[in-house]
């Protein structure tokens, strides 16, 4: 055996090897890619918002919408009144929504979009369970 010398066919050798790896490689970036792009839409399609509770449809996202560029004060009361109703704490959410519906700085789109809520919130509470069943 010859530790040092130079054989031509190992150089063939090798260069097959490689060209055997490169699609393999290719193959492989192209499945992960498919798995990533697969698992994005499938994210995106589960985090739709509950939008409905106790067969009362609240559309608490057109007061996301609404409020979107109002000044702080006005935007913050508006996002407590939603969080209190996505995590359906509704009485605490139909005081918020009481409250912000008095605010002069409200734009007629944006009473609009308020007491629409207050009315579907009141429907929800009037249809919910009471505490003890």
């Amino acid at each position: 055996m010859d530790h040092g010398a130079f054989h031509p066919e190992t150089l063939t050798g090798l260069r097959a090897s490689r060209e055997m790896n490169v699609p393999n490689g290719v193959s492989a970036l192209l499945a992960v890619c498919l798995v990533a792009v697969a698992s994005c839409k499938k994210a995106d399609q589960s985090v739709a918002p509950n939008t409905e509770f106790y067969g009362v449809k609240v559309d608490w996202p057109k007061l996301d919408t609404e409020f979107a560029n109002s000044d702080r004060e006005v935007q913050a009361s508006a996002s407590l009144a939603v969080r209190h109703i996505r995590y359906s704490q509704f009485p605490e959410a139909l005081g918020d929504l009481e409250r912000l519906s008095t605010n002069p700085k409200l734009t007629e789109a944006q009473k609009k979009a308020v007491n629409d809520l207050l009315e579907q919130t009141k429907q929800v509470i009037a249809k919910a369970p009471s505490p003890g069943q």
